[in-house]
C-alpha cells in the first residue's frame, strides 16, 4: 500500500517523482496524496501576493496598463483562465522575481518560462534584472519579438 509523501507542506518535486516511479498503484498513490497535486485558485493566490507585496490593483494597472475591469475580474475569480501573457504582465505589476513568476504561471496552469525560447529568455532577463513592464515591452519590440500586450514587432 503506497504511503503518504513526506510531511504536510511543500514537497520536493524529485521526491514525488521517485515515489511515482516506484508506486505499484498510481490510483491509490494519487488518492492518498491529493494535497500535493492541488494548486491554489488563481484569484486567491493573486490576492495573497498583493497582500504580501503591499500592492493594490490600481498599482498593478499603473505598472502594466492592464484594463481595470479585466484585472478586477481576475481578482474576483470571474476570469478563471487569463492568458499566459496576462499572467506575466501581472508578475511585472506585482514586482515578482523569476521564481515567483514561475510559480504564478504554474498556479495559472500555464507553461513556465523556458530559457531556450528567445522571447521567454528576454522576459527571464527582465525579471531577474528588475526591469519594468514597459522596459520589457521595449526590449521585446526592439528585438522584433511579440510584446506582452499582444503587439507584434515593428
Amino acid at each position: 500500500m503506497p504511503t503518504k509523501i513526506g510531511k504536510q507542506g511543500r514537497v520536493n518535486t524529485t521526491e514525488i517523482l521517485k515515489k511515482i516511479s516506484t508506486t505499484k498503484d498510481i490510483k491509490s498513490f494519487i488518492t492518498r496524496n491529493l494535497d500535493y497535486f492541488r494548486l491554489p485558485k488563481l484569484n486567491k493566490y493573486l490576492l495573497e501576493l498583493c497582500e504580501a507585496k503591499g500592492i493594490e490593483a490600481k498599482e498593478i494597472i499603473k505598472k502594466t496598463d492592464m484594463n481595470r475591469q479585466y484585472l478586477n475580474e481576475i481578482l474576483k475569480g470571474k476570469k478563471a483562465n487569463p492568458s499566459r501573457d496576462h499572467i506575466i504582465c501581472l508578475a511585472f505589476g506585482l514586482g515578482l522575481d523569476y521564481k515567483e513568476c514561475q510559480r504564478l504561471l504554474k498556479v495559472a496552469r500555464h507553461s513556465q518560462l523556458y530559457s531556450k525560447l528567445k522571447r521567454d529568455a528576454v522576459i527571464i532577463y527582465c525579471l531577474q534584472n528588475k526591469k519594468s513592464f514597459y522596459e520589457t515591452e521595449e526590449i521585446l519590440f526592439d528585438l522584433k519579438l511579440p510584446t506582452l500586450r499582444g503587439g507584434r514587432y515593428g
